[in-house]
């Protein structure tokens, strides 16, 4: 393996993460898309909600979480928290790291980055259905940089883990 410098990381990062948000664009519309938003996303996100406060009877029509009080949440493109995933991928594929440490931090950053989305989604709801004047700084700041910084956080959290020896080197005590 080449030493790892910031150039091959920031160059590799870059086209991992091209590639994989070209060939997800590419999939725009398409069932695997469906599936991924509408299924693995937004199904869960409804039936959370639901079973945390069953009162909201949120339902989804599509891709807009509708509530009985019209306060609809349309889930656009780059709103479903996919970019988030694609960030983590290019990261850990970019970082020289061991096959199974890259496993790791991808299931682990996986997790992560799914149960932020749909935390994401559910205080989108709540805030367009209690709070719609606060709707503009945390649709527009707050809720898309917060789910962003904490996977930065874990990413360097893993980086260290992953750095800190080769493999299959001893560690110290």
């Amino acid at each position: 393996m080449a030493a790892p410098t910031p150039l091959r990381f920031a160059l590799t990062f870059v086209l991992v993460f091209a590639v994989l948000m070209g060939g997800f664009e590419a999939l725009r519309g398409s069932a695997f898309e469906r599936v991924v938003v509408e299924d693995v996303i937004l199904k869960p996100t409804v039936a959370l909600i639901n079973a945390v406060t069953p009162a909201e009877g949120v339902r989804l029509e599509g891709r807009i979480l509708v509530s009985p009080d019209g306060a609809n949440l349309r889930v656009i493109r780059g709103c479903e928290g996919i970019e988030m995933f694609v960030l983590l991928i290019a990261a850990i594929v970019a970082f020289p790291a061991s096959p199974a440490m890259r496993l790791r931090g991808l299931l682990e950053g996986a997790l992560l980055a799914y149960g932020l989305s749909v935390l994401r989604l559910m205080a989108l709801h709540y805030v367009l259905r209690y709070s719609p004047t606060a709707w503009e700084a945390l649709h527009g700041l707050v809720l898309p940089l917060g789910p962003l910084l904490l996977l930065g956080l874990y990413f360097l959290r893993w980086t260290a883990a992953a750095g800190a020896a080769p493999a299959g080197a001893p560690r110290a005590s």
